[in-house]
């Protein structure tokens, strides 16, 4: 050991390099070693005789060795696999049949996987840790036990708590078509906020998203909250045509910003129309309302109306108790969980198919507790 040490001060090169490569190098065979004499073990205990041992209890032969290389968390290592003449080894305490990876590597790839990190970033990734090559479709199909996990939690039944409901969708890549990702959440009387639902579809269509999650029991909700999309107004007519639609005031305050334009009076027409939204009453927010109108029709007459048409729909948030107002007139919440999904999302690129899309987002959400795998709210 000493004389190891001492000769690699002097190699040339960077030293502490050389140090560590040698460390690594050491380790590896070390748990080669520690691998191949448990299966030497194994084997015996199967033969019930050592080597070259005449016993009347002896259960087969020896019949050699096969190589396969194994991917641990300390490098690639290359395994001497015992055989018998009789009967297959039973090496499941070493490594599983079939099996490339333990599932230490699967599970930092995983991991890394749900940070953001692409298929094909984190193939990359895995050769400089690992030092194994290791395709980007290993990393999809690595990824596929999200499954299992999405199809049990989309049948898991609903407890009717949610006071409020978001809707909204966000913008993937895809090959071929983009799609969009149409997200369901739902706040309890605790402000918890957590995601009912979501699915892929090229569209905001979201009809059938909806009635599953009535099947499975989402009701006596009091207030829907999107932006004026009219896919989802058409799904909330057809599945839930007794509760209430809260159209976001946020959105509504920037179309008005866009439909003024670059006019010098913008910024304080919109301040004006926006003290709307924060009366005590709604029967205050109405007279605000008219005022407003009054004041800034003859300017911007067009900016108006497009403001004015529907603007009971923004006020619904007034029906519910005083400290839901504030949580319940935008689509805030919904629109901070769908910019943070988005960040993770982007890095990956353009996703294969919208499986992928689903394990993707399902990771994430996942990833910040948003979901429970075992829905018991």
């Amino acid at each position: 050991m000493n004389k190891q040490v001492s000769s690699l001060t002097n190699e040339q090169g960077n030293p502490q390099e050389v140090f560590w490569t040698w460390i690594s190098k050491s380790v590896r065979q070390l748990v080669a070693d520690l691998a191949h004499k448990a299966l030497e073990l194994i084997r015996d205990n199967h033969l019930d005789a050592g080597w070259n041992q005449r016993s009347s209890g002896r259960r087969g032969y020896r019949n050699g060795y096969y190589r396969r290389q194994l991917t641990t968390s300390h490098g690639v290592v290359a395994l001497k696999v015992p055989r018998c003449r009789e009967g297959r080894l039973d090496t499941t305490v070493v490594f599983q049949r079939y099996q490339r990876r333990v599932k230490d590597v699967e599970r930092i790839l995983r991991h890394a996987y749900l940070l953001g990190c692409a298929t094909r970033g984190l193939s990359q990734l895995a050769e400089q840790i690992f030092g194994g090559c290791l395709s980007h479709q290993s990393i999809s199909v690595l990824m596929r036990w999200t499954d299992d996990a999405l199809n049990a939690w989309r049948k898991q039944p609903i407890e009717p708590i949610y006071t409020v409901v978001y809707i909204d969708g966000m913008h993937v890549n895809r090959i071929v078509s983009d799609r969009t990702v149409m997200l369901v959440t739902g706040m309890r009387e605790d402000g918890v906020l957590e995601v009912l639902g979501f699915c892929v579809g090229p569209g905001e269509s979201c009809s059938e998203l909806l009635a599953d999650l009535r099947q499975r029991g989402l009701e006596n909700m009091k207030l829907f909250v999107s932006d004026d999309s009219k896919a989802i107004r058409c799904a909330l007519e057809w599945v839930y045509p007794e509760v209430a639609w809260q159209s976001c005031t946020f959105h509504r305050l920037s179309n008005l910003r866009l439909a003024i334009g670059q006019q010098n009076f913008r910024d304080k027409m919109v301040a004006e129309a926006s003290c709307i939204f924060r009366c005590p009453t709604r029967e205050a927010a109405i007279d605000v309302a008219v005022a407003w109108r009054n004041r800034w029709q003859t300017l911007s007459p067009w900016p108006v109306y497009q403001f004015m048409e529907g603007l009971s729909d923004s006020l619904n948030f007034y029906n519910l108790p005083m400290w839901w107002w504030k949580r319940a007139r935008t689509n805030n919440p919904m629109e901070r969980l769908i910019k943070t999904l988005r960040q993770r999302l982007r890095p990956m690129g353009c996703f294969h198919d919208d499986s992928a899309i689903e394990r993707a987002v399902l990771g994430q959400l996942l990833r910040w507790h948003k979901i429970k795998l075992t829905h018991n709210t």
